[in-house]
């Protein structure tokens, strides 16, 4: 299950589009798994994705993105949904030191490299085209 908090209607709209659409890429066999997306104003970075408890998922989105940006961030943190899953990530083996670092972490680089390959496949496939050109920001 999907649940969407904060931002406009429209980006709640878009933020569950996408984010059903990277489950069902990722990890479409698990039926049981809880996802609250929270859509608002973050300092310093586009998203974060915490393993709260078993299957149960909480993604932060920087309601201030372009929207190219903020779908892209939803992508990037699906993944990391996926690697909790699949315990290929675990929220006590995040460490770094150096931005390098982290961009060179295992579970970055796969993140990085599926959310473009997931963001271009989502815009061929998605009926909200049309939401994508507009703003949906206001």
């Amino acid at each position: 299950m999907i649940q969407v908090k904060g931002g406009s209607r429209k980006q709640k709209a878009l933020a569950f589009d996408i984010a059903s659409f990277c489950y069902n890429e990722l990890i479409p066999r698990i039926q049981k798994c809880f996802i609250e997306i929270n859509i608002k104003d973050i300092k310093g970075y586009e998203g974060t994705c915490l393993d709260i408890d078993e299957r149960e998922y909480e993604i932060d989105i920087n309601k201030k993105q372009s929207i190219e940006d903020f779908c892209v961030s939803i992508c990037h943190e699906m993944v990391h949904v996926k690697q909790f899953v699949r315990k290929e990530l675990y929220s006590d083996c995040i460490f770094y030191k150096t931005y390098e670092e982290y961009l060179n972490l295992p579970w970055e680089v796969e993140a990085y490299e599926k959310q473009e390959v997931l963001f271009e496949k989502w815009k061929t496939s998605t009926k909200l085209k049309g939401m994508i050109k507009r703003n949906f920001f206001g």
